[in-house]
């Protein structure tokens, strides 16, 4: 919303809400409509694919970034998947029907949306390739090192549960790839706390999905004069 123009982000001002996004928050619901297009600030959305009988794996990653919500904006009120908090922080929220009508018209908000979706088109992609072809530790680095980008923070807040939900696997499976990652050194990993202690070797350990995804962030996100990525 940053790199709006004054006459743009003066159309949305005064209907944008600030909202705290607790963990596990559903933003919105598989078949449901949209009501809320949501700008995190800080924390971290996820887009999980559901099973008729409530098997789940993570295909989307949306951090301050991007938003929550996009289908509404192409006039789809709703989606087939669950959109949920999976790290705390904050951020705004405007009703869908508005944002639509600027996206609409046009102007930089489009391009922004447009590039966001070239995105997040990426980002699942990936992971359909990856969930399919890669072994768990190679993907964990991987989901880490994402999470870790969108929060802006190499500290996370994730139970074992909810890895093993957002991966696909059974709750064991993400103990004994934890365990690997642990004793070579990348990272810390301690009653749901995760701290990445070397990221470089953590890249290495990462499938290349990683690498193919952050490369399309780096071409589309422009940097500010301290490194900082510059967001929608």
């Amino acid at each position: 919303m940053s790199q709006l123009p004054d006459e743009e982000f003066a159309r949305i001002a005064e209907a944008l809400q600030p909202v705290s996004l607790t963990l596990g928050t559903e933003v919105s619901q598989p078949n449901e409509p949209i009501e809320y297009i949501y700008f995190p600030e800080s924390g971290l959305i996820s887009t999980d694919a559901l099973t008729r009988s409530g098997e789940s794996v993570e295909v989307g990653l949306v951090g301050r970034e991007g938003i929550s919500g996009l289908p509404a904006l192409f006039g789809q009120p709703q989606m087939g998947h669950a959109v949920l908090v999976q790290g705390e922080g904050r951020g705004y929220r405007i009703r869908a029907s508005l944002l639509r009508e600027v996206f609409l018209d046009g102007g930089e908000l489009r391009r922004m949306i447009h590039n966001f979706t070239y995105l997040q088109f990426i980002q699942i992609s990936q992971s359909v390739l990856c969930n399919r072809l890669h072994d768990v530790e190679t993907r964990l680095a991987r989901w880490l090192l994402m999470s870790a980008d969108r929060t802006e923070s190499d500290q996370l807040h994730l139970t074992q549960e909810f890895l093993a939900q957002m991966l696909g696997v059974q709750r064991s499976t993400v103990t004994v790839a934890a365990g690997v990652l642990q004793r070579s050194g990348m990272i810390e990993y301690s009653r749901g706390k995760i701290l990445i202690l070397n990221r470089a070797m953590l890249k290495e350990a990462a499938c290349e999905c990683y690498h193919i995804v952050n490369e399309g962030y780096e071409k589309l996100l422009k940097r500010d004069d301290e490194g900082n990525l510059i967001y929608v």
